[in-house]
């Protein structure tokens, strides 16, 4: 057939017992679009009239071999969030939050044929902190769902860009929102609106990092899935990103209250996604003001107004991390946070 997806083997039908010849077995009823796999394989249902089977790190959606009923009245909706970006050490600009991709109305794109297979799914990580030196914030990993374009029920949210770093002044990197730049070094781009083209059905969020000052040493944020960061001012560091309001995908929907993800998650509101990390500066600091949308989509905060490291993004949330604030070489003090991890979601109407 050409396909790209993992293909299972099925049994055989007719004399050798489900279908209506000798056998005399019965035939399965049709099902709409439903499967396992995730964390929770059998999937999770929250008495909304959805299940939902949720992703931390990669695998498979495994499709039920009965899916033989593409039903337009039945909905299917993902949700993929790409790892937030790192922030950079020492003096530099935050992470950008991980971009995200809300694929609505996937039951006209799902086909039956799917029906036994296996879909790849792949989750982004959070960047890296940097151990030593003064290069660019790692950026984020993509998150994706099914196999690759041009299958129409493709699709992919970037991994957010790095802080820019001070070795020698550097602009925020692009990613799915941008990293901060390091002092007046422009912001990154946010690229997830770019993504996923020709695909009216899947909207993509994602917004520019910020940019700083040289007098006095102020670095820029990272942009959020809402919105752009914004720069900094003579007496303020710049802004980050605010993230984007998704009710469908509550977290606690969706993911059980053991789970380790949800002791940071448990303060927020739980379905904000894509917070901008923090920015840094150098001495004489100046304040960092976290917008509250930016801190509730796992937005990790730039150092403090004393100088030190910045604060990682939330995993699960893509939050893009806080840039560090500190002088001399870097030390553990004075380190860029670790990006939030990003996740994906599948929702179906049961």
């Amino acid at each position: 057939m050409g396909n790209s997806w993992f293909k299972k083997e099925k049994p055989l039908l007719g004399l050798l017992g489900t279908g209506g010849g000798a056998g005399g077995g019965s035939v399965a009823a049709p099902e709409p679009f439903n499967g396992t796999g995730g964390e929770v394989p059998g999937g999770v249902e929250p008495g909304n009239g959805y299940r939902y089977h949720y992703y931390k790190t990669p695998g498979n959606f495994d499709v039920s071999e009965n899916y033989t009923e593409a039903d337009p009245t039945s909905a299917i909706e993902i949700l993929l969030v790409g790892g937030g970006g790192n922030g950079a050490n020492r003096s530099a600009g935050g992470g950008g939050a991980g971009g995200l991709a809300v694929m609505g109305g996937m039951q006209a794109y799902i086909p039956v044929d799917t029906a036994g297979t296996s879909i790849p799914i792949v989750v982004g990580e959070g960047g890296a902190t940097q151990p030593t030196g003064e290069s660019p914030g790692n950026p984020g990993s993509d998150s994706t769902f099914g196999p690759a374009a041009p299958q129409p029920w493709y699709g992919i949210a970037k991994g957010g860009g790095g802080g820019g770093g001070d070795q020698t002044p550097q602009g925020g990197t692009p990613g799915g929102s941008g990293g901060g730049g390091h002092y007046n070094q422009p912001g990154g781009e946010g690229i997830q609106p770019t993504q996923n083209p020709g695909k009216p059905w899947v909207s993509n969020y994602g917004s520019d990092g910020s940019t700083g000052q040289t007098s006095p040493w102020q670095s820029g944020a990272g942009g959020g899935a809402s919105g752009a960061a914004t720069n900094s001012t003579p007496t303020e560091r710049g802004r980050a990103g605010n993230s984007q309001n998704l009710p469908d995908f509550d977290v606690p929907l969706y993911m059980p209250a053991p789970d380790p993800y949800r002791p940071g998650i448990n303060p927020l509101p739980g379905y904000h996604y894509g917070g901008g990390g923090g920015a840094g500066d150098y001495s004489p600091y100046q304040p960092g003001t976290m917008p509250t949308s930016a801190t509730d989509g796992g937005g990790g905060a730039g150092a403090p107004p004393t100088g030190g490291a910045g604060s990682p993004g939330v995993n699960g949330l893509g939050g893009g991390a806080g840039g560090a604030a500190g002088p001399g070489s870097p030390s553990p003090d004075s380190q860029g946070g670790t990006g939030g991890k990003g996740i994906v979601v599948i929702r179906y109407q049961i």
